[in-house]
């Protein structure tokens, strides 16, 4: 059996910018803590450029953290 041994780091959220605060309470993607984190190398999500936002509301491929999570 092969096993992949996949780093990950903390990483900026996009989504409350790394204030932990979005939309007037507790940021959704990263729980409120500033970061998520994200296998390396970390991909900027190629849905919302980075934003974590779509004009439709949060960026669903990512969840609203900016990174991609595949």
């Amino acid at each position: 059996m092969l096993y992949i041994d996949t780093e990950y780091a903390p990483e900026k959220c996009s989504l409350c910018g790394g204030t932990g605060n979005s939309e007037g309470g507790i940021c959704e993607a990263c729980g409120g803590q500033g970061n998520v984190l994200v296998a390396q190398p970390a991909i900027i999500c190629p849905l919302c450029g980075g934003s974590g936002n779509l004009d439709t509301g949060t960026c669903r491929a990512c969840g609203g953290s900016g990174w991609a999570l595949f």
